[in-house]
């Protein structure tokens, strides 16, 4: 890594020390974190980032009285959003494209004497494994589990649990390929 490089994140670890004093967010002083990046812990919630990550400009990470946990070398490219409500378990290794969403939450439907926005929210949480990569502008859904060493393809909406070393994509997301593992 360059002295530039080694500046700039030594820097942008200064800043966000101080960005969020009193906030229960936790994050590892060798990650990159933009300035235009927004990181908001609300409620009883919590966010914890992992070591050498990346987090883009433009990016969210919004955690609505959840815990939101991302481990270590993952990348949240620009305008991508993480939502904390019922939970977010996001493993090593993860890249997430621009304008993907992951949503750990949805409105509960069906009774018509509240408007949709008083009917309240289920909140099963996600969990997304290791080695896995999101492409640009999917949606993970609540209740979604993706297994390790997976894909989802560009513009994917992800309403079901993905297994592991999978490649899905679609709406919503059907299983496109098995990814086969080669053991040396």
């Amino acid at each position: 890594m360059g002295l530039k490089r080694k500046l700039k994140y030594l820097i942008n670890s200064i800043i966000f020390k101080f960005r969020f004093i009193g906030q229960d967010i936790h994050i590892h002083p060798s990650c990159y974190i933009s300035s235009k990046a927004e990181i908001k812990n609300s409620g009883k919630g919590k966010i914890i980032i992992g070591k050498n990550c990346e987090i883009h400009p433009y990016a969210m990470i919004l955690s609505y009285g959840g815990e939101i946990s991302i481990g270590d070398h993952c990348s949240l490219n620009p305008f991508s959003i993480i939502y904390g409500h019922g939970g977010v378990q996001i493993g090593n290794s993860v890249r997430i494209a621009s304008h993907s969403v992951i949503i750990p939450a949805n409105h509960i439907i069906g009774d018509s004497e509240k408007n949709l926005h008083e009917s309240g929210l289920t909140s099963k949480g996600i969990s997304i494994q290791n080695n896995v990569w999101i492409g640009s502008g999917c949606r993970i859904l609540d209740g979604v589990s993706i297994g390790f060493n997976s894909v989802i393809a560009a513009g994917a909406v992800v309403n079901k649990s993905v297994d592991s070393s999978s490649i899905v994509g679609g709406i919503p997301a059907r299983i496109i390929k098995n990814i086969k593992i080669n053991k040396q």
